[in-house]
């Protein structure tokens, strides 16, 4: 991973078209774009507004010559290249640098990830365990609505608490996730899509807010640090690595990633139509089927959405308790019965004494 200096920072202020592409983008990803153009810039002898008004593929072989030296022994630097110079080529009126697809090809780049051989996602009871792991009620309230809501944890970093202040009166929250809040959204040509939070999720929100936000304005970070500034995605990894620990799973096969895996598990197995599970992953629905679907209908996602069971499963000795315990009330009436008639009888014995 290539070590990023603070002079990307002078990088932007020199190129206005830059500072508009990576206006409102994460920190984390303006310094890693900057400064993967920077370089690539200086490379290649041209500004990047002179790069970017290159014939596409002219603009394309320039790229390709760059990244191929990192290809062999450092795969992931090449990848975070690409990614940056494609983003800032497509700033330019949308279009895309022609590179090959998936299948293969010259100007194809294939990265294997071992990580995902490791990757365990875990199911409802599992996921659960790691949310009460949480050691505040901020941090349970951010895993309950990563799991929930199923949102990509950029967007935890974006939300703000105007976008549930009015809400905290319902059992339902809507959220409207757009590109401001979620990135990868203007990759995928995506403007919006609707995701909820109710049941625990909602309720749990509600009381951090109560606590949190009794004077906060909407433009205050839904889950600010303790300087008041958005908590950032590195240190929700590390709240989803502690609490992955503390309960007892592999930290190396769980990130922030797969408890958004593990909403889509639920959502996968629930009866509902294809097109509202993938609106409500927030992908792109393939084919001609897009233009049939009407992602504004919030009432119709909202259906679906309630379809998914993400409430608590409860154990089965817990079962057993509760099914114990109802039969001992239903036997009550017949207890109280009996012992009414042991008492009826005592007094009886208890008359022919004094008699006697």
């Amino acid at each position: 991973m290539p070590r990023y200096g603070r002079k990307y920072e002078e990088f932007i202020a020199e190129h206005s078209e830059v500072e508009e592409w990576l206006r409102n983008r994460p920190e984390n990803t303006k310094r890693k774009f900057a400064s993967c153009l920077k370089r690539f810039c200086e490379a290649i002898e041209l500004k990047p507004i002179e790069w970017r008004n290159l014939d596409k593929f002219e603009a394309r072989d320039l790229a390709w010559k760059y990244v191929q030296p990192f290809i062999k022994d450092h795969s992931g630097t090449a990848q975070d290249m690409l990614t940056a110079l494609k983003s800032w080529y497509r700033n330019k009126n949308g279009e895309k640098l022609p590179f090959d697809s998936g299948k293969g090809g010259k100007h194809y780049l294939h990265i294997k990830h071992p990580k995902r051989a490791l990757e365990h996602i875990p199911n409802k009871r599992e996921t659960y365990q790691i949310i009460d792991m949480a050691g505040s009620l901020r941090d349970k309230s951010l895993l309950l609505l990563l799991f929930q809501s199923g949102v990509r944890v950029n967007v935890i970093e974006h939300l703000t608490y105007g976008h549930v202040k009015d809400q905290l009166d319902k059992d339902i929250i809507t959220l409207k996730i757009t590109g401001d809040l979620d990135h990868k959204l203007r990759s995928r040509d995506i403007p919006f899509y609707y995701t909820f939070l109710n049941g625990e999720a909602s309720e749990t929100l509600k009381r951090y807010c109560e606590v949190k936000h009794k004077n906060s304005n909407p433009e205050t970070p839904l889950f600010p640090t303790k300087y008041g500034k958005p908590i950032n995605q590195r240190y929700i990894w590390i709240i989803v690595k502690n609490c992955v620990r503390k309960a007892g799973f592999d930290a190396k096969a769980i990130w922030t990633h797969t408890i958004r895996k593990a909403f889509r598990k639920i959502v996968r197995q629930t009866p509902i139509d294809d097109d509202d599970k993938e609106q409500l992953m927030g992908h792109v629905i393939p084919g001609s089927r897009e233009a049939y679907y009407d992602e504004k209908d919030v009432e119709l996602i909202r259906e679906a959405y309630q379809k998914c069971n993400f409430t608590r499963e409860i154990p089965e000795s817990n079962h057993v308790k509760m099914k114990n315990e109802l039969e001992q009330l239903r036997s009550l009436p017949g207890m109280v019965e009996e012992l009414k008639r042991e008492l009826a009888a005592m007094k009886g014995e208890l008359n022919a004494l004094k008699k006697a």
